[in-house]
């Protein structure tokens, strides 16, 4: 069945949880949640990524894999909407900017805070603008970074002094108080707010980076990091921060799990074999195979998989695969896959 998700009606209400435990990340199961609204709750989602890259922290982001983790795994002070590609709030919940078009004042949210980890005493913390001096600092370190060149170089005040070791403070970003943060450009830059709502510009914790080194994953973003080894394994943040118009917080699922597979026929192999729910990036040729050897399960009254077209380019089609009982899914506005407002038939 061929379907537009932006379409989709939500099912009835519904709810599952799922207890799972980690030795350091997460010391307690996910607590139960009750729906509001027609939603649905809970529920795991398996998906094939071609490798797993090896660093996942904002910092070391520099591809098209380590970005789509990335923004499960962490938040930054804006985002960007997947329909409109609009720029919205994100750890910011307003901002300013000067008549220059240089200077940038960030208002952060109070109710947002880091994974909870044992850096922070097993529990959490709230996240402060003091954070993202720590955070950006550590993005323009020199021999640190591997997002420098596209984030920070050339655009904010100091930036390349920092990097080049020239000058021990990054000049151009300074913590006004505790939720407000300023942030200087050397000229104006219009794509600069693009990119603050890219992951490889997440906050990070000064506490989390002593404990785990430059790798370390712990974020603000709607999932946090549990297992990684053939799979990555992320489990909901139970105090993100966003939620819907019915006041459910994001994500509606309780696990996200990448799992490496390297081809497109091994990740279609693995899908119709229920390894994995969802494969992207299926091109003409495969599909045409797939429905000649699928026919009944795409159609039907009750059909058991779904196919949706990823882009309306000319010249470049391309198309997802998954189970019928996924709702609500659609790529972004970078193609990436974004999983936190998945829901899943339960």
């Amino acid at each position: 069945m061929f379907k537009d998700p932006r379409k989709l009606s939500f099912l009835l209400l519904f709810l599952l949880t799922v207890t799972f435990y980690s030795c350091e990340k997460v010391d307690k199961p996910i607590s139960q949640r009750t729906a509001k609204g027609d939603i649905q709750l809970g529920g795991n989602l398996k998906v094939a990524v071609s490798e797993l890259p090896e660093s996942f922290a904002p910092s070391q982001i520099s591809n098209a894999i380590a970005s789509e983790i990335g923004m499960h795994l962490h938040d930054g002070l804006l985002k960007q909407d997947s329909k409109t590609l609009e720029i919205i709030p994100g750890l910011a919940e307003s901002w300013s900017v000067d008549d220059a078009g240089t200077s940038y004042i960030f208002t952060l949210r109070k109710r947002s805070s880091f994974h909870k980890d044992d850096c922070f005493g097993n529990g959490s913390r709230g996240i402060n603008a003091q954070d993202f001096v720590f955070s950006f600092k550590q993005l323009c370190s020199s021999g640190e970074s591997k997002a420098f060149e596209t984030t920070f170089k050339n655009r904010v005040l100091g930036a390349n002094e920092f990097h080049a070791g020239d000058s021990e403070e990054l000049v151009g970003v300074k913590a006004i108080d505790d939720y407000t943060l300023s942030i200087q450009l050397a000229k104006p830059d219009p794509s600069f707010l693009f990119v603050l709502a890219q992951p490889s510009t997440g906050v990070v914790s000064e506490k989390a980076v002593a404990k785990y080194g430059k790798e370390s994953t712990v974020g603000a973003g709607p999932f946090a990091l549990v297992s990684f080894g053939s799979e990555l394994v992320l489990v909901r943040n139970e105090d993100y921060y966003s939620e819907d118009a019915f006041g459910n917080r994001f994500p509606y699922i309780d696990t996200l799990i990448f799992k490496s597979i390297t081809t497109r026929d091994q990740q279609l192999d693995a899908f119709f074999n229920g390894d994995i729910d969802l494969v992207s990036g299926v091109y003409p040729d495969p599909v045409k195979q797939i429905l000649e050897q699928h026919v009944a399960d795409f159609s039907g009254k009750n059909p058991k998989y779904v196919m949706q077209r990823e882009s309306e380019s000319v010249g470049y089609e391309s198309y997802s695969i998954y189970r019928a009982s996924i709702k609500a899914f659609e790529n972004n506005f970078m193609g990436y896959r974004d999983f936190s407002r998945v829901q899943i038939e339960q």
